[in-house]
Protein backbone atom coordinates (compact mmCIF):
# COMPACT_ATOMS: atom_id res chain seq x y z
CA UNK A 1 0.00 0.00 0.00
CA UNK A 2 2.47 2.51 1.09
CA UNK A 3 4.63 1.75 -2.30
CA UNK A 4 1.74 2.77 -4.28
CA UNK A 5 0.75 5.75 -2.66
CA UNK A 6 4.58 6.41 -3.07
CA UNK A 7 4.71 5.57 -6.56
CA UNK A 8 0.91 7.98 -7.14
CA UNK A 9 2.83 10.66 -5.16
CA UNK A 10 6.12 10.50 -7.39
CA UNK A 11 3.21 10.52 -10.74
CA UNK A 12 1.66 13.49 -10.08
CA UNK A 13 4.66 15.27 -8.68
CA UNK A 14 6.35 14.39 -12.26
CA UNK A 15 3.51 15.73 -14.01
CA UNK A 16 2.90 18.78 -12.24
CA UNK A 17 6.21 20.01 -13.03
CA UNK A 18 6.13 19.24 -16.52
CA UNK A 19 2.97 21.19 -16.63
CA UNK A 20 4.29 24.50 -14.98
CA UNK A 21 7.40 24.39 -16.92
CA UNK A 22 5.76 24.10 -20.10
CA UNK A 23 3.49 27.05 -19.19
CA UNK A 24 6.17 29.67 -18.92
CA UNK A 25 7.06 31.69 -21.44
CA UNK A 26 10.32 31.52 -23.19
CA UNK A 27 12.53 34.05 -23.91
CA UNK A 28 13.01 34.82 -28.01
CA UNK A 29 16.71 34.94 -29.21
CA UNK A 30 16.07 38.63 -29.85
CA UNK A 31 14.86 39.43 -26.68
CA UNK A 32 17.82 37.95 -25.23
CA UNK A 33 20.12 39.84 -27.54
CA UNK A 34 18.10 43.36 -26.91
CA UNK A 35 18.80 42.68 -22.92
CA UNK A 36 21.84 41.61 -23.34
CA UNK A 37 22.76 44.88 -25.24
CA UNK A 38 21.60 46.68 -22.38
CA UNK A 39 22.90 45.52 -19.96
CA UNK A 40 26.23 45.28 -21.64
CA UNK A 41 25.80 48.82 -21.88
CA UNK A 42 25.66 49.41 -18.40
CA UNK A 43 28.36 46.62 -17.46
CA UNK A 44 31.22 46.94 -19.65
CA UNK A 45 32.78 43.47 -17.92
CA UNK A 46 30.01 41.34 -18.75
CA UNK A 47 30.95 37.85 -19.15
CA UNK A 48 29.59 36.73 -22.61
CA UNK A 49 26.69 34.18 -22.79
CA UNK A 50 26.12 34.63 -18.97
CA UNK A 51 22.61 36.22 -19.16
CA UNK A 52 19.43 33.75 -18.23
CA UNK A 53 16.10 34.87 -18.51
CA UNK A 54 13.20 33.12 -16.55
CA UNK A 55 9.93 34.25 -14.65
CA UNK A 56 9.32 35.80 -18.21
CA UNK A 57 5.45 36.93 -18.40
CA UNK A 58 3.49 39.49 -20.46
CA UNK A 59 1.61 42.62 -19.42
CA UNK A 60 -0.64 44.39 -21.17
CA UNK A 61 -0.05 47.95 -21.51
CA UNK A 62 -2.16 50.69 -19.58
CA UNK A 63 -0.13 53.81 -19.63
CA UNK A 64 -0.81 56.21 -22.55
CA UNK A 65 2.47 57.70 -22.70
CA UNK A 66 4.17 54.31 -22.84
CA UNK A 67 4.34 53.76 -27.09
CA UNK A 68 3.96 49.67 -26.61
CA UNK A 69 0.76 47.25 -26.72
CA UNK A 70 2.23 44.91 -24.20
CA UNK A 71 5.69 44.85 -21.64
CA UNK A 72 7.30 41.59 -20.86
CA UNK A 73 8.76 41.54 -17.65
CA UNK A 74 11.79 38.75 -16.79
CA UNK A 75 14.31 38.15 -13.86
CA UNK A 76 17.76 38.58 -15.76
CA UNK A 77 20.73 36.38 -13.97
CA UNK A 78 24.31 37.71 -15.56
CA UNK A 79 27.86 37.67 -13.95
CA UNK A 80 30.47 40.57 -14.76
CA UNK A 81 34.36 40.05 -14.23
CA UNK A 82 36.65 42.36 -12.96
CA UNK A 83 40.64 42.05 -13.51
CA UNK A 84 40.17 38.45 -13.93
CA UNK A 85 39.63 38.09 -10.12
CA UNK A 86 36.32 39.68 -9.03
CA UNK A 87 33.36 37.37 -10.12
CA UNK A 88 29.89 39.06 -9.50
CA UNK A 89 26.41 37.42 -9.71
CA UNK A 90 23.03 39.98 -10.59
CA UNK A 91 19.83 39.31 -10.61
CA UNK A 92 17.47 42.38 -11.79
CA UNK A 93 14.34 42.73 -13.43
CA UNK A 94 14.34 43.61 -16.75
CA UNK A 95 11.78 44.92 -19.15
CA UNK A 96 11.12 44.72 -22.20
CA UNK A 97 8.66 46.01 -25.45
CA UNK A 98 8.34 42.89 -28.44
CA UNK A 99 7.18 46.03 -30.62
CA UNK A 100 10.39 47.43 -30.70
CA UNK A 101 12.47 45.18 -29.77
CA UNK A 102 13.92 47.54 -26.85
CA UNK A 103 14.67 47.53 -23.42
CA UNK A 104 12.55 49.69 -21.25
CA UNK A 105 13.93 52.02 -17.81
CA UNK A 106 12.02 50.80 -15.16
CA UNK A 107 10.57 54.77 -14.77
CA UNK A 108 8.96 54.36 -18.50
CA UNK A 109 7.21 51.11 -16.81
CA UNK A 110 5.99 52.37 -13.63
CA UNK A 111 2.27 53.21 -14.57
CA UNK A 112 2.14 50.52 -17.47
CA UNK A 113 0.47 48.01 -15.52
CA UNK A 114 -0.27 47.20 -10.90
CA UNK A 115 0.85 43.56 -12.03
CA UNK A 116 4.00 44.52 -12.61
CA UNK A 117 4.94 46.21 -9.32
CA UNK A 118 3.28 42.61 -7.89
CA UNK A 119 5.77 41.01 -10.24
CA UNK A 120 8.58 43.32 -9.01
CA UNK A 121 7.26 42.82 -4.95
CA UNK A 122 7.03 39.19 -5.46
CA UNK A 123 10.46 38.66 -6.43
CA UNK A 124 12.33 40.96 -4.81
CA UNK A 125 14.32 38.82 -2.25
CA UNK A 126 15.90 37.00 -5.20
CA UNK A 127 17.42 40.78 -6.36
CA UNK A 128 20.58 41.96 -5.85
CA UNK A 129 24.60 41.75 -6.41
CA UNK A 130 26.49 39.08 -5.00
CA UNK A 131 30.26 39.00 -4.68
CA UNK A 132 32.22 35.42 -5.73
CA UNK A 133 35.09 35.76 -2.42
CA UNK A 134 36.67 32.98 -3.66
CA UNK A 135 39.91 34.51 -6.00
CA UNK A 136 39.92 37.26 -3.46
CA UNK A 137 40.18 35.02 -0.25
CA UNK A 138 43.06 33.00 -2.60
CA UNK A 139 44.93 35.75 -3.23
CA UNK A 140 44.32 36.88 0.53
CA UNK A 141 45.96 34.12 1.87
CA UNK A 142 49.02 33.85 -1.16
CA UNK A 143 49.65 37.08 0.74
CA UNK A 144 49.91 36.07 4.02
CA UNK A 145 52.10 32.49 3.20
CA UNK A 146 54.48 34.22 1.27
CA UNK A 147 55.96 36.53 3.56
CA UNK A 148 55.60 33.47 6.45
CA UNK A 149 57.66 31.19 3.38
CA UNK A 150 60.52 34.43 3.20
CA UNK A 151 60.51 33.86 7.31
CA UNK A 152 60.66 30.48 7.63
CA UNK A 153 62.65 28.85 4.88
CA UNK A 154 64.50 31.67 3.22
CA UNK A 155 65.59 33.51 6.20
CA UNK A 156 67.34 30.16 7.70
CA UNK A 157 69.66 29.90 4.80
CA UNK A 158 70.95 33.50 5.14
CA UNK A 159 74.60 34.40 5.35
CA UNK A 160 75.23 34.93 9.00
CA UNK A 161 78.49 36.69 8.92
CA UNK A 162 79.70 36.16 12.86
CA UNK A 163 78.99 32.42 12.17
CA UNK A 164 80.91 31.96 9.22
CA UNK A 165 84.00 34.39 10.84
CA UNK A 166 83.80 32.20 13.91
CA UNK A 167 83.64 28.40 12.15
CA UNK A 168 86.59 30.07 9.95
CA UNK A 169 88.58 31.41 13.07
CA UNK A 170 88.69 34.49 11.77
CA UNK A 171 88.68 35.98 14.97
CA UNK A 172 91.66 34.04 16.11
CA UNK A 173 89.45 32.63 18.83
CA UNK A 174 91.44 29.24 19.24
CA UNK A 175 94.88 31.60 20.13
CA UNK A 176 93.03 34.10 22.41
CA UNK A 177 91.52 31.55 25.13
CA UNK A 178 94.06 29.02 25.37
Amino acid sequence: MKKQLVAIFTVLALFLSIGTSASAEQATDEMKKTIEKGIESKHKDLKKGSLTLTDIETYPNQDSKLDASEVTVAIANYDTVRDNIFYFDHTEVVFYDADKNELLAEAAVAKANSQIKDYKKAHESDLGTHMDWIVVTALLFVLILVPLFILAVWEKRQYLTTKFKIDNNLYDQTNLYR
